[in-house]
């Protein structure tokens, strides 16, 4: 289990094949997913328009103004606004249900006939 934000509760965590997230702060983006529904994970991060003309012409790396949490499913996706949360844990979290994702992937039969 997984929790990237003490107060309120947000913690996200795989269990008995099923991804759950649970927000206390928002109760619309408490979902649960099936593992083999999620295509994968990724971290959507955006800028301010100030941010964005500060990176660009100076090359600076300025902190983002705000993060997504976006899973893309078999048949569209969701969104999930991530607010006070630890990025770090987030980045990890993805990366390790992605690689869970791709191992069981990878364990499907194939449906190619000989």
């Amino acid at each position: 289990m997984s929790v990237i934000r003490k107060n309120p509760l947000f913690e996200i965590y795989i269990k008995n094949d099923h991804l759950v997230i649970n927000n206390t702060d928002f109760r619309k983006d408490n979902v649960i997913f099936e593992i083999d529904s999620i295509v994968s994970l990724e971290l959507i991060r955006h800028l301010s328009f100030i941010n964005k003309i500060i990176e660009i012409t100076f090359g600076l790396n300025v902190p983002k103004k705000s993060c997504e949490l976006r899973i893309n499913l078999e048949n569209g996706f969701k969104d999930i606004v991530l607010t006070d949360c630890d990025i770090k844990k987030v980045e990890l979290l993805i990366y390790e249900i992605n690689q869970v994702i791709i191992k069981r992937e990878s364990e499907k039969p194939s449906l190619s006939t000989k």
